[in-house]
């Protein structure tokens, strides 16, 4: 079998408007918290202790409200770059200008999808009404700090899942901007089948934008954040290679419980959660369904179907099996040419660079990946 990966091509060759679309680009605040404050009403500043009285300094005793993240599990190498860092030394990604001329410039990249890094633990929240303030002021700091400073960005609005009718709200809410090109729907321990969440895809499917789910830093440690399998781990190496498990129990609950026949125009995308197990939650709902279809009635094609036609996927983290021929057999399987977008991870240190992923594609798909797909999965918005 001809070796097509070896064949290294650059983004350059795309026909179209767009050559290439960065799906999952972090922005960073610069001063934590602190920076959603003048998107606050006054009450809301007090309830959620970032009004004047208490100290907003990433040093000291903080009173302030945080966001679940991982604070258990220690990745030795940090998560961020360090060749990220803006000329005024403020944190790696936090700013707009510095991001554009290094990463869109330097890549050649005409969209980039942004996913706001620091609220993607918003769902283990225990309290419905702080998520709700904190995604709300996050869409408006987003909208005037990031799609301000360049006409390329766009992103994703982020709603607190806990109380689905807030977030459908929100969705319409901040979806009138049209930058939005989507939905962060940050993930908690309630499957996305479940009908819990059918408020928030009837607002997202009202206004064409596809709901995203990526890696909450959560997963596993708060008891409201998604489970994992066998309970959980003692080190970082394990939560980490694990996280895969949450996105094929979410896919699984989707189609299952009937979301894309209840919802025939909404995508989903999974930003950040692998590929290596797409061919199996396919084959196994394939064969399962066939035997058990009383049970699911309202299950009117064959699983895989609906992936194909729902489900997209992002490159990054992209597999890399020693023979390259087997990435080629992988992405055969999981329809690759119409599920698969690519997405740089910028600004963590494990970053893709395009012109390394895209040449380890065969071709046929190639320009498919780096646009194409994103172009059709978020529609005029992009």
């Amino acid at each position: 079998m001809t070796e097509l990966l070896d064949q290294q091509t650059g983004v350059d060759g795309s026909p179209g408007r767009y050559r290439l679309v960065d799906c999952d680009v972090h922005p960073i605040t610069k001063g934590g918290m602190g920076d959603l404050r003048p998107f606050l009403s006054r009450s809301a500043q007090r309830r959620l202790g970032l009004d004047e009285r208490r100290s907003l300094s990433t040093v000291g005793h903080r009173e302030a409200v945080s966001i679940p993240r991982n604070l258990l599990y220690v990745n030795q190498s940090g998560v961020l770059r360090d060749d990220a860092r803006a000329p005024d030394g403020s944190a790696p990604g936090s700013d707009p200008a510095f991001t554009a001329q290094q990463l869109l410039d330097g890549n050649g990249i005409d969209r980039a999808v942004l996913i706001g890094g620091e609220v993607l633990g918003l769902g283990a929240m225990p309290d419905p009404d702080a998520a709700a303030m904190i995604a709300s002021a996050y869409n408006d700091w987003l909208a005037a700090t990031w799609f301000a400073a360049d006409e390329r960005y766009r992103g994703y609005l982020v709603v607190g899942a806990q109380d689905p009718a807030q977030a459908a709200e929100e969705v319409r809410r901040a979806g009138q901007d049209e930058r939005y090109v989507g939905v962060l729907l940050p993930l908690t321990n309630i499957l996305m089948g479940q009908r819990h969440y059918y408020p928030i895809y009837e607002a997202a499917a009202e206004l064409g934008l596809p709901v995203a789910v990526h890696p909450n830093s959560g997963e596993g440690i708060f008891r409201t954040s998604p489970p994992m399998a066998g309970g959980t781990p003692t080190y970082y190496v394990e939560w980490h290679t694990g996280l895969s498990q949450v996105f094929q129990a979410n896919v699984i609950s989707l189609v299952c419980h009937g979301v894309f026949e209840r919802f025939p125009g909404l995508k989903v995308v999974i930003t950040e959660g692998g590929l290596g197990w797409i061919p199996d939650v396919m084959w196994r709902l394939d064969k399962n369904v066939k035997g058990l279809r009383d049970e699911v009635p309202w299950i009117t094609r064959l699983p895989s179907e609906y992936l194909v036609d729902h489900v997209r996927f992002t490159t990054q983290p992209m597999p890399e099996p020693r023979r390259r021929s087997h990435l080629h057999t992988l992405l055969e399987i999981a329809h690759a040419e119409r599920t698969l977008m690519f997405s740089s991870d910028y600004p963590h240190w494990d970053f893709d660079d395009p012109r390394h992923v895209l040449g380890t594609l065969p071709a046929a798909m190639r320009d498919r990946v780096q646009a194409l797909n994103a172009l059709e999965t978020y529609g005029d918005r992009l």
